[in-house]
């Protein structure tokens, strides 16, 4: 049986001397109503176009190309190639690949700070996803203005705001999206950590957010739920970076030394297990 045929209704506008000759072919009976006949013209000019389409294919591809080496580019922390390809194109600035990252966010992802700068100072135009991981409050104030239920969003990858601005360090934004009434203790849905806030910001190594989440009631036994850390605590996240400092500040704030991951484990043994001696007998 041969595939169905697929159909998308698009609105357009016709001229007078456009809307004269749809309207002949129907009146002369070669269509029979004006969709059919503006159909009927529009296949004719594709079929007539075939040359004009093959160069249209190739420049599509080239910029997909474009797109995908700015990507990698930022991946490797490579400023010469991006300054170079953004000299060929500056809308690479906004530069997406087929997954939805853009080259601002892998920037940050991939903590590739002066292609970062390159990026925002060219003026990329900030998702408020890409702003709370650049910690470009003023951008993120603007989004919110317009949108405020964008405070419960989340990225394509599945963080949520709070918990980028909180992974970068951003503590202007952490403390502008709790103003905003972000969820202290939403978890990710990425499915590889399926975090918190306070997860992401031990993990970054930022023990002054940390603290600012505490402060605004994160939950310091809250666990994760992802693959990579099932059942880790922020204690276990601590005790698995070597974080001495920001553990200490967990069990002033009553974190359970006791707690275990899904497999089993303590926080003392978690660090101990990673070669941070000194801190696996602070935990025990």
């Amino acid at each position: 049986m041969p595939p169905k045929k697929q159909s998308v209704v698009i609105s357009i506008r016709l001229d007078d001397l456009s809307l004269k000759a749809v309207d002949l072919l129907v009146e002369s009976g070669l269509e029979t109503n004006r969709s059919r006949a503006v159909s009927h013209f529009i296949n004719v000019g594709i079929q007539s176009s075939e040359e004009l389409l093959k160069k249209a294919q190739l420049l599509a591809d080239r910029v997909h190309q474009l797109r995908n080496e700015m990507i990698d580019a930022v991946k490797i922390n490579n400023l010469e190639r991006v300054t170079e390809l953004l000299g060929q194109d500056a809308t690479l600035v906004n530069a997406s690949n087929s997954k939805g990252e853009t080259a601002v966010l892998m920037a940050a992802y991939y903590r590739a700070n002066e292609v970062r700068e390159l990026l925002v100072g060219k003026g990329a135009e900030l998702t408020i996803f890409e702003a709370c991981a650049v910690g470009h409050t003023g951008r993120v104030k603007e989004l919110l203005s317009q949108s405020p239920d964008l405070i419960h969003s989340c990225s394509t990858d599945g963080y949520t705001l709070l918990g980028l601005a909180a992974h970068f360090g951003n503590e202007e934004t952490v403390k502008l999206l709790l103003e905003h009434g972000a969820d202290i203790n939403a978890q990710s849905s990425d499915g590889n950590l399926n975090n918190m806030a306070i997860h992401a910001a031990i993990a970054g190594n930022y023990e002054h957010v940390v603290e600012i989440l505490i402060n605004y009631g994160a939950d310091v036994n809250a666990k994760c739920e992802g693959k990579w850390r099932p059942g880790f605590s922020p204690l276990h996240v601590a005790a698995y970076f070597g974080r001495e400092s920001i553990a200490k500040l967990l069990l002033h704030h009553h974190a359970d030394k006791s707690a275990l991951t899904d497999t089993g484990d303590t926080a003392s043994l978690l660090a101990q297990i990673k070669g941070h001696q000194e801190l696996a007998l602070l935990l025990h």
